[in-house]
């Protein structure tokens, strides 16, 4: 009976020894986990922090100050919105177009109309959507299309590209336009399909586009994109400190420096107070 209950105490403290061993182990992986996840979480502050500041940029040379940039942005906020896309692909599109075919969205005095530039993004992301073309295609087709309305017209490999891989804008040219596919390929030829035809057509269509779009169901990617969205203009605060901090090193290097000289001072006080104790 001895024997037996000795086995037992010992049975019962190995298991002990080992909940112990598994839950420090488990304590560990959790601080490892912790911590790997706040440095990813930090760095991708920071890669978004840049992306937006750099897009700033584009648009305030866009548009000519900072408070254009801003009504700008949250022009194309509502348009991601309404368009069920990601802000920064959006902004992204806009400053490409604004830049690179900035006369194709501008008046006769020269100025960007920014307002039916977002729009136009706005009418080429729905249809991108409508016809379930693929990421590598739109973005393909995107920048074919944006080289097109750079030069002021739509042809030759430029032309291919929108026929292949995103359909429904080319349908939309050529019902703009009162033609076929294959007459709109001889137009093409011709230098007929302009920067100003690309841009009307788009608009011309928008009330169709928009009920078609609107009559497709919401994704979890789609739904994702907007939180996203959200989330992004509640970050923005701490996206501008960041950034403001990259552009003043000479002002946060001591005062870091300071913070942690103080730090490691209590440390070391702390540490020599537990070894007199």
């Amino acid at each position: 009976a001895r024997a037996a209950a000795r086995a037992q105490r010992e049975q019962a403290d190995a298991q002990r020894d080992t909940r112990d061993a598994a839950s420090a182990l488990t304590d560990q992986i959790k601080s490892l986990v912790g911590a790997y996840v706040g440095v990813q979480s930090i760095g991708q502050l920071v890669s978004m922090s840049d992306q937006v500041t750099q897009l700033d940029a584009r648009l305030q040379q866009m548009t000519g100050s900072a408070e254009e940039a801003a009504a700008a942005q949250e022009m194309i906020y509502q348009a991601a919105q309404r368009s069920r896309g990601e802000y920064l692909s959006m902004a992204n599109l806009v400053s490409q177009l604004g830049s690179m075919a900035q006369e194709a969205f501008s008046d006769a005095n020269g100025n960007i109309n920014t307002a039916e530039l977002v729009g136009f993004a706005e009418q080429l992301q729905k249809q991108m959507t409508i016809s379930g073309a693929s990421g590598e295609g739109v973005s393909a087709a995107m920048l074919q299309l944006t080289q097109a309305l750079s030069s002021g017209v739509l042809r030759g490999e430029e032309l291919n590209s929108v026929l292949e891989q995103t359909p429904i804008v080319a349908r939309t040219i050529a019902e703009y336009m009162g033609v076929s596919i294959g007459e709109m390929r001889d137009l093409a030829s011709e230098g007929a399909i302009t920067a100003d035809v690309v841009k009307n057509a788009m608009f011309a269509a928008a009330e169709e586009t928009n009920a078609a779009f609107e009559a497709m169901p919401l994704t979890w990617g789609q739904v994702w994109n907007m939180a996203g969205n959200i989330a992004l203009q509640a970050l923005q605060p701490v996206l501008d400190m960041i950034s403001w901090g990259a552009n003043n090193l000479d002002i946060l290097a001591p005062i870091v420096l300071s913070v942690a000289a103080a730090i490691g001072v209590l440390v070391v006080t702390i540490n020599g107070a537990r070894m007199a104790t």
